[in-house]
């Protein structure tokens, strides 16, 4: 009789916490998940939404999601379906927070609009839509993540600093040890493109790509950017530091 009142009592006291209005764990949310920030909340901790996700500063869009609770005591972490739609912006997969603070993403489709990257920096000006599938990322703070994705960038073209014309490019990102491993290739585009790039748990990278322009100005472009190969090809190969790029 005690083992039944017990786990009724216990089965209430979660039922009572799912059904908390999402306004009431807000905070405690934005406190444990550095730089998130969620506006215009509705609904419960166990089914919500936000008309605005913003995370480093950035506004994602509206977001919704609803817990897994079994999943989520499988993986001893609080696990969700989520869907994220903006203007520029649609993604839909699981995400899950797990005691560490760490955030873990599985079975995730986005697709992004170039438009979405021009507008978080000057520098370079895109066009071309931007897709793929996460099979599995885990993001912990100041850490190489690791990630197993295919990314597509269709209809791939520049504006600035050079034009460029539309192509296709592909990446695939993998996981190789402490390493994260991003392979890419290129099809029906105006540069053929071959090679890695590696980024190492320090935050270091290097490059070992093979590319190839028809048009003499891209050619002239690429070849300053590596070196010249007999064949015609511009073999890049660069290393540098990420460190200072990583936001604190």
């Amino acid at each position: 009789m005690k083992k039944i009142i017990f786990l009724g009592i216990i089965s209430f006291l979660l039922a009572a916490i799912w059904q908390l209005p999402l306004s009431f764990a807000k905070p405690y949310v934005e406190q444990n998940i550095k730089n998130l920030k969620l506006d215009g909340v509705s609904g419960t901790i166990w089914q919500g939404e936000a008309q605005n996700l913003n995370i480093q500063d950035t506004n994602l869009g509206k977001v919704k999601w609803r817990v897994q609770p079994l999943q989520s005591l499988l993986s001893l972490s609080l696990k969700s379906s989520f869907n994220i739609k903006s203007p520029d912006l649609s993604a839909n997969g699981v995400a899950a927070l797990t005691p560490a603070k760490n955030i873990i993403l599985n079975d995730t489709l986005f697709d992004l609009d170039s438009n979405y990257i021009n507008k978080l920096q000057a520098n370079v000006q895109l066009s071309g839509d931007i897709n793929g599938s996460i099979k599995y990322a885990e993001i912990e703070q100041q850490k190489v993540p690791h990630i197993d994705a295919v990314i597509n960038w269709k209809g791939g073209a520049l504006q600035k600093p050079i034009i460029l014309e539309p192509g296709d490019y592909h990446a695939v990102v993998k996981p190789e040890s402490d390493n994260l491993n991003i392979k890419l290739t290129s099809s029906e585009a105006p540069i053929e493109l071959n090679g890695d790039i590696v980024v190492n748990k320090e935050w270091l990278f290097e490059t070992n790509i093979s590319t190839k322009a028809k048009k003499p100005s891209v050619r002239a472009m690429l070849n300053l950017a590596g070196k010249p190969q007999k064949d015609g090809t511009t073999l890049i190969k660069h290393k540098g530091d990420l460190k200072p790029f990583i936001i604190k």
